[in-house]
């Protein structure tokens, strides 16, 4: 147990796909000396890029002493701080031995959140009473995983945690602040913490993630002819569920790019109907990823182009006559899209003046505004009830640069994607031109555009991407 070695890192490379450097700089940053450690680190990346499991696995290998915090659970700062404490006062009862240790051996009991936290004062007199008893000499890691989804605004909280080190008496805690790519405030960003980031995969990469998935879990989704599922060899079964994952992927991969989990979604719907030709000996099953599937595809190139496989949920759907009507939400939108949607947004109801305060890490200085008649009055307008100001194309783009957490792939179309908002009537043309249907003419240095969407869906869609709106927005 302790720091991984060389052979050990190669060996989760192969296991965790793309995730080599990740698990080196977790490797390198955290250590069993409370000393050597920080009091903090940020790990970020996009939706689906493994952050949760990369860092559970690194804890079990490791043995390192730690408690895990589920913040999507929590509705207040206040539960999220009385948790921390229950499970400090809990590692008393945790063994001693040097056995692996998985990351919910021991769950905090009833007597251990039997002292209120209220506030950030009592957490920190309450912690280093907790440490003071333990009077352990190894390293203590609290990690708070998806606190961007707490149930209030995390900004408060993200601040407290990144200075609450340098308030305790006792150096054997570091908190681990796990959240999606661009949620983390952006007065935090600029931290001298270390902060370790998920890049996004590759196409490669998504392609062998499904690629891994278990022969058990593949099984379960072949068709079945009354309750027994159709027998398939293991052979057979890993070769077809291989060039069924690269035919989605090279299909679906410029419109959602690397999110792993609406590529999972996708091929759990349409994998029954791909494999029954297959097991039902009318096709061979594919030699390759190179050869033999060509067949497979051209019987089910309708399928993978249905509105069934894929619905678009900007809109309601009616099942049956029967049925009520159901709203999906707006999972099925390519990520990028909602980027794009928050960034019209964020573009009209923002002014150009203040896009480098808003989008910069640059730290500026703001002046203080006088207290005129004029001012005093207009701060009380809520400009989300105004109508939206017209903005430039190149002007979205550099917002959508500031916004998005890390480069997509070339093959990803932005124009194709503006175009489509464009043509559900989320984005609209401004200053009363008539709508015109070339690409060319839509892009040009004089069209001028507006977000037609309320504030709500927009919200909606900024928490599926984990973006706070709020700090890109001027009140």
């Amino acid at each position: 147990m302790g720091e991984l070695s060389a052979e050990k890192l190669l060996e989760l490379a192969r296991e965790y796909p793309a995730r080599y450097y990740q698990f080196e700089q977790l490797n390198i940053f955290l250590t069993s000396d409370p000393v050597a450690n920080p009091l903090f680190l940020s790990v970020t990346g996009q939706l689906s890029s493994g952050k949760t499991c990369v860092l559970k696995r690194f804890f079990r290998d490791t043995g390192y002493s730690h408690s895990w915090i589920s913040v999507d659970e929590c509705l207040s700062t206040r539960v999220v701080l009385q948790r921390i404490t229950a499970s400090l006062r809990a590692l008393k009862r945790r063994p001693t031995t040097t056995q692996l240790i998985e990351a919910n051996d021991v769950e905090p009991s009833a007597s251990d959140y039997g002292v209120a936290c209220g506030s950030f004062a009592a957490f920190v007199e309450q912690v280093d009473g907790i440490l003071a008893e333990l009077r352990s000499e190894q390293a203590h890691f609290v990690v708070l995983d998806r606190i961007d989804q707490m149930g209030e605004p995390v900004e408060a909280l993200y601040q407290f945690l990144t200075k609450v080190g340098e308030m305790l008496h006792h150096v054997n805690l570091t908190f681990i602040l796990v959240s999606s790519a661009g949620s983390d405030p952006r007065k935090s960003q600029t931290t001298t913490y270390p902060h370790i980031f998920f890049t996004p995969y590759t196409k490669q990469e998504t392609t062998a993630i499904l690629c891994s998935e278990p022969l058990p879990r593949i099984r379960k989704l072949l068709p079945r002819r009354g309750t027994t599922a159709f027998a398939i060899e293991d052979e057979k079964l890993f070769s077809l569920w291989a060039t069924y994952c690269q035919i989605i992927v090279d299909t679906y991969f410029p419109l959602y790019g690397p999110d792993i989990a609406q590529f999972k979604a996708v091929m759990r719907k349409a994998f029954a109907i791909y494999a029954k030709p297959v097991v039902e000996g009318a096709v061979a099953v594919p030699a390759s990823l190179n050869s033999g599937w060509f067949d497979l595809y051209r019987l089910h190139r309708p399928l993978l182009s249905s509105e069934e496989l894929i619905s678009n949920s900007l809109f309601l759907r009616v099942r049956g006559s029967g049925e009520s009507v159901q709203q999906n939400g707006y999972h099925d939108m390519p990520i990028l899209s909602k980027y794009l949607l928050c960034a019209a947004y964020l573009a009209s109801y923002n002014k150009p003046r203040h896009d480098v305060k808003l989008f910069s890490r640059i730290r500026i200085m703001r002046k203080r505004p006088r207290n005129s008649f004029h001012t005093k009055y207009k701060d009380k307008i809520n400009t989300r009830i105004l109508a939206p100001s017209a903005f430039e194309y190149e002007r979205l783009l550099a917002i959508l640069k500031c916004i998005v957490p890390e480069q997509y792939d070339s093959t990803i179309d932005i124009q194709t994607q503006f175009a489509t908002l464009v043509s559900l009537k989320m984005i609209v043309r401004s200053g009363g031109m008539a709508s015109v249907s070339h690409l060319s003419d839509m892009l040009e240095s004089k069209s001028r555009w507006a977000v037609n969407v309320a504030w709500d869906v927009v919200v909606e869609i900024s928490r599926e991407i984990r973006l706070q709106m709020d700090g890109y927005l001027m009140d």
